[in-house]
């Protein structure tokens, strides 16, 4: 009988060895594809981008045609599924996403009176999502399933709580919308909130005030408004922690339920004292049987999917958005809610700081680029940190959400853009101000 315990218990040591083994070398993967920079061909960036700048690189046009492939699937396949009903006009609307990306890959782009600039934007964001999101996808799997969440969740739970009411987990999913880019981060974002691991007010904050411009993106700012890096991502990080301690309490994040989307046996835990060792037995009693490659497969499967989804609306967002964000209706809502503001705190050049608000709320790249090179630098700069910090465009987060379980409704984005900006434009003023008379 002791024989019998004995080697019950030597498999049991042996069984959390090999799992707290996995737990360390999937996640130390997971950190380093997508957080460590690494110079290759004079460029530094994460492997994930090296992997698919590669890809972009060596087999583009083969990526080309799956595009093509899986987007005429992706418009073709809601109007056979209703192919009993009666198909109205709208069904049909996605399959001209075919022929706008038929004409920006194949350099056509006067058949569809497609402007050069958003031409090249729609093929650099196209090529880019199909690569860099199926990868995504493929490796996010080392970071979600293998004990990573549970031991950020120990060491950060009370401080995420505490002042911005999110899980402590959730700093995981903050992180990769930093190194790869919004709709990375929402993927994650989504598969926490159906896997019952996150709330729907949790989820929803995450969204609407974490969804930040990632570092490449930073960088892509600070060198197209000629702002100094460094400065912009210290401003932009202090301005992000005070806007959010007050935008995790707000409408409409205080009217989110702070229910599950499924009951599960998952439960937020707060460890005062040995924390890695408690977080290591929650992983343990919590782990399913799942294999890794099932699981890679899965998520990839999953990505295809939703780019299936997402590609056709992105183009014809990109190509007849403008027109609608560019109303007089848009303009004039953002123009009588933010310009006494601007007047109040004397902004200069507020003709600019509003076509930027516009622009941005359509997409921050056309944003960016509609800023004059003679603005003042001041206001450059509010322009850079509000880029980096709006966390809201018709062409990003409000297009996924769509492909999500998620609720947000449009009114709730536009509510959270315009709050943001507020907060944001007054807490750069005062520190603007600060600086300019007590310290210069």
């Amino acid at each position: 009988m002791e024989g019998v315990n004995k080697n019950y218990e030597d498999d049991k040591v042996l069984y959390e060895f090999i799992n707290i083994l996995k737990l360390i070398i999937y996640s130390l993967i997971g950190i380093i594809i997508f957080c460590i920079p690494i110079k290759l061909n004079g460029q530094s960036l994460t492997i994930i981008y090296h992997i698919a700048y590669k890809l972009q690189s060596d087999v583009g046009p083969f990526i080309e045609v799956c595009i093509i492939l899986y987007v005429t699937l992706g418009c073709i396949k809601p109007i056979i599924k209703n192919n009993k009903k009666d198909n109205s006009i709208l069904t049909y609307i996605p399959l001209f996403s075919i022929l706008i990306i038929l004409s920006i890959f194949y350099g056509k782009n006067e058949i569809i009176l497609l402007d050069d600039n958003i031409a090249l934007l729609m093929y650099e964001l196209i090529l880019n999502i199909s690569t860099v999101f199926p990868l995504s996808a493929i490796f996010i799997t080392f970071l979600m399933n293998y004990g990573f969440l549970d031991v950020v969740e120990s060491y950060s739970h009370s401080f995420m709580k505490r002042n911005l009411n999110l899980s402590g987990k959730t700093l995981v999913n903050i992180l990769i919308y930093l190194c790869t880019d919004c709709f990375c981060g929402m993927f994650m974002t989504n598969k926490l909130y159906n896997e019952g691991k996150i709330r729907e007010s949790e989820a929803c904050n995450i969204i609407l005030n974490f969804s930040i411009l990632s570092f490449p993106m930073i960088l892509y700012t600070s060198k197209d408004l000629n702002i100094k890096s460094i400065n912009l991502i210290s401003i932009s990080l202090l301005i992000l922690i005070i806007t959010n301690l007050i935008m995790s309490r707000t409408y409409p994040i205080n009217n989110k339920k702070k229910s599950y989307y499924i009951k599960t046996n998952y439960k937020e835990t707060v460890h005062k004292k040995d924390k890695l060792e408690k977080a290591v037995k929650k992983y343990l009693s919590n782990k399913t049987k799942t294999n890794i490659f099932k699981s890679i497969i899965n998520n990839l499967e999953e990505s295809i999917f939703v780019l299936m989804k997402l590609i056709p609306n992105l183009v014809l967002v990109l190509y007849l958005g403008q027109i609608i964000v560019n109303s007089n209706l848009i303009g004039e809502i953002i123009n009588i809610l933010i310009n006494p503001i601007l007047e109040l705190l004397t902004i200069e050049n507020k003709e600019a700081l509003n076509s930027f608000n516009i622009n941005a709320f359509y997409n921050v790249i056309i944003g960016i680029d509609s800023v004059d090179s003679h603005t003042q630098y001041s206001t450059k700069f509010l322009i850079g940190t509000i880029a980096v910090l709006n966390c809201t465009s018709i062409s990003g987060n409000m297009l996924y959400i769509k492909n999500t379980n998620i609720k947000i409704s449009n009114k709730e984005f536009l509510i959270s853009y315009i709050q943001r900006i507020i907060i944001i434009i007054f807490i750069y003023s005062i520190m603007y101000y600060f600086y300019k008379g007590y310290i210069m």
